[in-house]
């Protein structure tokens, strides 16, 4: 009887650790900050961005994605909303483009200004207030990805040319002239 009394205490415990626990990591994961809403609408692809992840302004954590979403008046394109501090100056002239963090592929919105003095953007047609995304490093690198492969592919046509069995040959010849001439200098000085 009394390894049933010890069971039940101990388990009763265990509960109320547990319940303590989960009581703390949701006090401690609580958000109360106020968000701005804002939207981009893009045709580009967002590979990588996820709910939650983080909107930097110039490196610095202002907010975080929403939500990502194609819109229904426009297929293709795709409407992704953040919630960004009002401490965050961002206004018409502010833009965003993707970055990764380090090599997990995920994205994050980097926004960023062209440093001149603009008034907020202000919301058009009941709509929440937009901000243009423009293309990142890693898109326009895939937009030019065929032309980077096609100037390689030349490059490796003309170095295979080179380095070709008749133009070997002119090459150790050349090479061998050039010995011969060293040689003669060399004996032209000690003389």
């Amino acid at each position: 009887m009394e390894n049933k009394a010890h069971a039940l205490a101990a388990g009763v415990f265990v509960a109320v650790v547990a319940a303590l626990l989960l009581g703390l990591a949701a006090w401690l994961s609580r958000d109360n900050a106020q968000y701005q809403p804002y939207e981009i609408s893009t045709r580009e692809s967002v590979t990588g961005l996820q709910e939650q992840a983080p909107v930097r302004y110039r490196g610095v954590d202002v907010g975080k994605v929403q939500s990502i979403a194609f819109v229904q008046r426009n297929p293709g394109s795709v409407l992704v909303r953040l919630a960004i501090e009002p401490r965050a100056p961002v206004t018409r002239e502010t833009f965003a483009t993707l970055g990764f963090q380090g090599v997990t592929g995920l994205a994050y919105v980097q926004l960023d200004d062209s440093g001149k003095a603009a008034p907020p953007p202000e919301p058009q047609d009941g709509q929440l207030p937009r901000i243009p995304l423009r293309p990142g490093l890693v898109s326009r690198l895939g937009d030019r990805g065929e032309d980077i492969l096609d100037q390689v592919e030349e490059a490796s046509n003309k170095l295979n040319q080179l380095l070709a069995d008749p133009n070997q040959q002119r090459v150790a010849t050349a090479l061998e002239s050039i010995d011969q001439a060293a040689r003669s200098v060399a004996q032209l000085s000690q003389q």
